[in-house]
Order: structure tokens, then C-alpha cells, then sequence
């Protein structure tokens, strides 16, 4: 299984994920991280950590200019050399067993048109909005499926070749994920929920930070949407 993860300007957050990932009980093949034009010192300690001695190969990929993380995902599944490819965020971290029980889950044989898998989304650290998050799972897959977050995911690689991975358009987190899953469900795939597939989220605290996630999520979603009906209108 390959790991991908993009990440902008968010140096101590992705140290604390990074160490997480070196926790794991079940190593996945290699460990992607696509720095998308981080301006702080997050290349220096990308440059150190790829030639470090892992339990994985350590794949360091440099945007010299910000893409978005949909751009940036797309150059980690290009990479990937693994037929599974798992998602996660710079503000994430792993459980344990992450790789384990992905690799292990049900969900995989559930049914043949099942092509990915989400997890449960914890909050980091307590707080108001962590708990809001979660109560609601907002970044965990609905009832019933319709499509997965990639702050907890795993997908098959071939599926992302097939439908051309994220959309790049949009350059802030909100709008690629439902939009990826939009492409494959317009395909007949189908995605599956795994309980003890946990990571946990770092949500930021203040309520500015909380309404400008809500935003940017509520706009990206409601732009893929609108396009995928107008697709489907003109097929």
C-alpha cells in the first residue's frame, strides 16, 4: 500500500504525523509526501526525513508553486507504485493499526464494485468545535456512501488512473474529495465504511478558522455537485 499526503505551510503538524506513520504496526510500502509550495521550513525537513532510515520508502516531491491539494494528490498517485494508495492530511494523525486494518477489512470483499474505503475521523484534541465536527462526521463518509474524505480513505489505483484522478480546479481543501467520488459513482463504483480505520484530526480551535472551513467545504462541495449535474444533463 502506497500513503500519500500533501502538505502547505504546516511544518509542525506534518512532524507529528511523520511520527505517527514511523508507529505503525503493519509498514506500508513507501510513504509519499508532496510539499505544495510551502514557503516555511518544511522542504529542509522533508530534504532530512527522505534520507533517513525508514520502515518504508520515503518519497519527497516538490511543487515549487502552490496547486491545491487535488493537483498535489494527483502527482502522489502518479508516483504511487502500490495498487492500493491511502489518504491523509498534514493535520492527521495514524492509529497503529491504520495500515493493518485497512489492508484486513471486510469492506474489500463486501462487493465487487466496491473501489474505496473511508474511516473514522477522531478530533486531536478536546474542544467545541472537535466535538461538533465529529458528532456530525464531517469528514467521515455519509449514510448511506456517497462518497469519502480523504483525511481517512483508500482507493484502488487504478479507479483514480481511470477517471483522471482530483480535480484541479480547485486550489483549497473542499470540492475535490465528493468530486472524485462523484466521477466514480457516475462510473457504477461504490465505496465502503470501516470502523477501525481511525485517524485523528487536528481541528482548529478559533471560530473564525471553523466558519472559513465551512465555507470553503460548503462552496467546493456545492460547485462539484452543480457540475456533475450539468454533466449529466449534457451526456
Amino acid at each position: 500500500m502506497s500513503i500519500v499526503i500533501p502538505t502547505h505551510n504546516r511544518l509542525s503538524s506534518l512532524k507529528r504525523l511523520i511520527h505517527s506513520l514511523n508507529q505503525l504496526r503493519n509498514s506500508p510500502e513507501e510513504v509519499i509526501i508532496i510539499n505544495d509550495g510551502s514557503q516555511d521550513d518544511t522542504q529542509e525537513y522533508l530534504y532530512s526525513w527522505a534520507e533517513k532510515d525508514h520502515p518504508y520508502i520515503a518519497i519527497n516531491y516538490i511543487n515549487k508553486r502552490a496547486q491545491g491539494p487535488g493537483a498535489a494528490r494527483n502527482i502522489g498517485i502518479r508516483l504511487a507504485s502500490s495498487p492500493f494508495i491511502a489518504f491523509t492530511d498534514d493535520d492527521c494523525i495514524v492509529h497503529k493499526a491504520w495500515v493493518q486494518e485497512i489492508t484486513n477489512s471486510s469492506q474489500w470483499n463486501g462487493h465487487k464494485n466496491i473501489v474505496g474505503i473511508g474511516g473514522k475521523v477522531l478530533p486531536f484534541r478536546k474542544g467545541l468545535i472537535g466535538e461538533y465536527f465529529t458528532f456530525h462526521r464531517i469528514l467521515e463518509p455519509p449514510d448511506p456512501i456517497s462518497y469519502l474524505v480523504t483525511a481517512n480513505a483508500c482507493y484502488q489505483k487504478e479507479v483514480l488512473l481511470e477517471v483522471n484522478g482530483f480535480d484541479v480546479n480547485y486550489r483549497f481543501p473542499g470540492g475535490e474529495d465528493c468530486g472524485l467520488s462523484l466521477k466514480l459513482v457516475r462510473r457504477g463504483y461504490q465505496f465502503g465504511y470501516e470502523s477501525k480505520m481511525v485517524v485523528w484530526h487536528d481541528y482548529r480551535t478559533s471560530l473564525i478558522e471553523f466558519m472559513r472551513t465551512f465555507y470553503r467545504y460548503g462552496k467546493g462541495c456545492a460547485e462539484t455537485v452543480s457540475n456533475h449535474f450539468h454533466t449529466e444533463m449534457k451526456a
